[in-house]
Order: C-alpha cells, then sequence, then structure tokens
C-alpha cells in the first residue's frame, strides 16, 4: 500500500512540473509575440515618418535647386503669383497638390485655390473660406487620388504664403555678409529686390484613416463644396488656428509637416555710367 501510494504521489508531481512548464511555455511565447510586435510597430513608425519626411522634402527641393529666380518670380508660378497678390491683400495662402506622377508645371498658378485665413480674432476651429474672385478649388489634394509616386501611398499638400510678420525684420537682415554693394562709389551703384517666401508642405498617408476618407477631404482639405483650415499658423495674425495637419491627426491619419522659408533676392548693378544730362 505504501509503494502504491508512492506512485500516485510521484505521477502528481509529474503532472504538476509538466503544468509549470506549459505555463512557462506560455508567457515566453506571449512576450515574444509582444516583442516583435512592438519591434514591428517601431519599423513600421519609422518607415512611416522616413517616407512621409522624403515626400515633404521633394517639392522644396524643386523650389531651392531646379527652379531658378525669374521662373519662381513668374505670375502663373504660385510665388510670383502670391507675392503680387501679397502687395494688395497680404495673408493669403497659394495652395496645390504636389503630383510629380502628372505632367504638368510644378505650382503652376493654374493648379492652385487660394485660401483667406480666418480673422484674427475668430475661434481656433474656424475654417478657412475661398477667395471670392479666384474660385479655383483644384489645388485641393484628392486623398483617394493624388498620391505622389505608383506605389499609392503619400500625398502631399503644399501652401505658398509670403509672411505677414515682415515688418518685423530689421532692416538690411536679407542682405549678404560681407558685401558692400556701395563698394567703390560715392552714390550707391547697386540695389537688391528681396521677397520672402514661406512654404509649408502636408505629407500624408491617408490609408491610414479612422474614417471614412470623404468624410477627412471634405472637413480637413476642402472639396468642391467645402472648405478646409488653412496650413500655415506661424504668423501672428493665424497663431493658433487649427491646421490642415492637426485634422488630419484628429482621424488618426500620420502626417509630417515641413516649413521652408527662403528669400528670393536680385540684384541689380549700374555696369555704366547714365547719360549726362548737360
Amino acid at each position: 500500500m505504501r509503494i502504491t501510494t508512492l506512485g500516485h504521489q510521484q505521477r502528481g508531481a509529474t503532472l504538476i512540473v509538466v503544468l509549470i512548464l506549459l505555463l512557462l511555455i506560455t508567457v515566453i511565447g506571449i512576450i515574444a509575440v509582444r516583442t516583435a510586435i512592438t519591434s514591428l510597430n517601431i519599423a513600421t513608425n519609422s518607415q512611416i515618418g522616413q517616407l512621409l519626411m522624403q515626400t515633404g522634402d521633394t517639392p522644396n527641393n524643386q523650389f531651392l535647386n531646379v527652379s531658378n529666380y525669374d521662373v519662381l518670380r513668374a505670375a502663373d508660378v504660385v510665388i510670383g503669383a502670391a507675392e503680387m497678390e501679397h502687395r494688395n491683400a497680404p495673408g493669403k495662402e497659394y495652395v496645390f497638390c504636389y503630383k510629380p506622377t502628372l505632367n504638368q508645371q510644378l505650382a503652376a498658378t493654374m493648379d492652385a485655390t487660394i485660401l483667406v485665413p480666418p480673422a484674427k480674432n475668430a475661434d481656433r476651429d474656424t475654417k478657412a473660406t475661398i477667395d471670392s474672385t479666384q474660385s479655383n478649388r483644384s489645388g485641393f489634394c484628392d486623398l483617394q487620388r493624388d498620391f505622389g509616386s505608383a506605389r499609392e501611398a503619400v500625398v502631399t499638400q503644399v501652401a505658398v504664403r509670403i509672411p505677414t510678420d515682415t515688418e518685423a525684420v530689421d532692416a538690411g537682415a536679407y542682405l549678404e555678409s560681407g558685401i558692400d554693394q556701395g563698394a567703390g562709389s560715392i552714390v550707391q551703384n547697386s540695389k537688391t529686390t528681396s521677397t520672402r517666401v514661406r512654404v509649408t508642405t502636408t505629407s500624408i498617408l491617408p490609408n491610414y484613416a479612422s474614417t471614412d476618407l470623404a468624410t477627412v477631404q471634405k472637413d480637413c482639405i476642402g472639396d468642391g463644396s467645402a472648405v478646409g483650415y488653412i496650413n500655415d499658423a506661424i504668423d501672428s495674425d493665424v497663431a493658433g488656428k487649427k491646421t490642415v495637419a492637426e485634422c488630419l491627426a484628429g482621424y488618426g491619419i500620420p502626417v509630417n509637416v515641413q516649413v521652408q522659408e527662403m528669400i528670393l533676392q536680385q540684384l541689380d548693378e549700374e555696369t555704366t555710367s547714365p547719360a549726362s544730362a548737360w
């Protein structure tokens, strides 16, 4: 009887040991799965961030390294058009969708939409309006169609604005260091014209939206019947206003915003003396 009892006790101990080992294997497996999922999320987030940043860099690269002064100042390009509009009605945004897969001129005015930002004292969530004299809405990116590459992943909305805080910049702040434009002459024989331009690019991964893209399109960006939010909220007259990027992030969409300021400057130098009046 004693031997039989010991045998039952041994078989019971074996079962307990097996259950403990099974529990340990389960815990280790769960930890391994969670670690793998975490690593995958980190890698995915890193890839998303890099993709969005590279896509946002592309329009800025086109402006800075491909185009020249005369092209950018032309009236049929948004920078030139924004500069001319700024003289009479400052603060407007020229918005266009960057579509490198289409054969079109970069940032052509005919492909841009002119947004009028909300008043300075308006509520934070106040949306932009369309310039009544410029009713074109083709500048709004279509989140379901206007992808920047054949992989159909990223949509890039670009906004061009002439800053309205220019008056706060000190005189001569944009002159190149170490250059005396009046050197060798009693009367200044050269002059410069400069324009400060700010380009805001918002790169978007619409497929991560937590709701229907048509709803996101209408609420955040705009379409044929609605207008979304502004893109640039840096100047004091629009500071604190809700932007397209903030609206998109509220729907769970990954976005990357890049702001590039440039100074378009041309030096006109007198090469011959003016004709004498005497």
